[in-house]
């Protein structure tokens, strides 16, 4: 099976011009993506919201609407976050394209929720956090940063490109839900904190990357169970003292 898009779902976080929502709309239908998620947006069913979506009105008439984001993907066994701005705990930044073919694969026939942030200030910390990938627009250095729903075409639109075609590989993985791979997270956390690898100041700033790490390994059920086995045996050591 190639890409399916009836599994995308574009999850735009607390967007503040409703514009973008309607355009944002509008660019998903004409890539054939159907599935817009918003976080505490503001009025989406504004007529300034409406009118720009023209055709695609009823994308933003069924949207889903979450206060938090945790609610908004706690379905979805990828998550992949938009972002202009990169840094130590960002990296890496793939592109759409580089996403599609490399990562996108391993989720075949699941759904994966794609995060865009604010306009102003884009995708928080916590937001970014959560996601297993981050995509990044390349653009010229004078001005990198794209309007929302330019941003939400943008990736929509390689999406769409890439369906025809994109070998989805030989076997379907079962990805761990987002609760499961959250539970992992903290038990790695804590377990990190508890033999000085992580500075309990912030511990944030590895974790994130170690998220981008097994995010891109594209983690199944049976792999979490293993992982957190292993964690689990640590502990148990770490108490039993050195061995004579």
């Amino acid at each position: 099976m190639g890409l399916d898009l009836s599994r995308i779902r574009i999850v735009l976080v607390e967007p503040r011009v409703p514009e973008n929502i309607g355009m944002a709309a509008r660019a998903m239908k004409n890539c054939g993506i159907f599935h817009l998620v918003l976080v505490r947006p503001v009025d989406h069913l504004s007529v300034a919201a409406c009118r720009p979506a023209m055709e695609a009105f009823p994308l933003v008439q069924a949207a889903e609407v979450h206060n938090q984001l945790a609610e908004a993907i706690q379905g979805s066994r990828m998550v992949v976050g938009a972002t202009r701005r990169g840094g130590q705990d960002r990296h890496p930044l793939l592109t759409p394209a580089a996403w599609i073919r490399e990562v996108l694969p391993r989720a075949e026939g699941q759904e994966v929720s794609i995060l865009f942030g604010a306009e102003k200030d884009g995708l928080t910390r916590e937001a970014t956090d959560r996601c297993d990938v981050l995509l990044t627009l390349p653009a010229h250095p004078d001005y990198g940063s794209f309007n929302l729903a330019q941003a939400v075409l943008l990736v929509c639109y390689e999406l769409f490109r890439a369906s025809p075609d994109n070998a989805a590989g030989n076997s379907r993985l079962e990805l761990a839900t987002m609760k499961e791979r959250e539970e992992f997270f903290s038990h790695l956390e804590s377990l990190l904190l508890s033999v000085g690898f992580l500075h309990e100041n912030n511990p944030g700033r590895i974790m994130s990357s170690l998220r981008r790490l097994f995010g891109r390994a594209g983690l199944e059920e049976r792999d979490i169970r293993i992982l957190r086995g292993i964690l689990s045996q640590v502990e148990w050591a770490l108490k039993q003292g050195p061995r004579p």
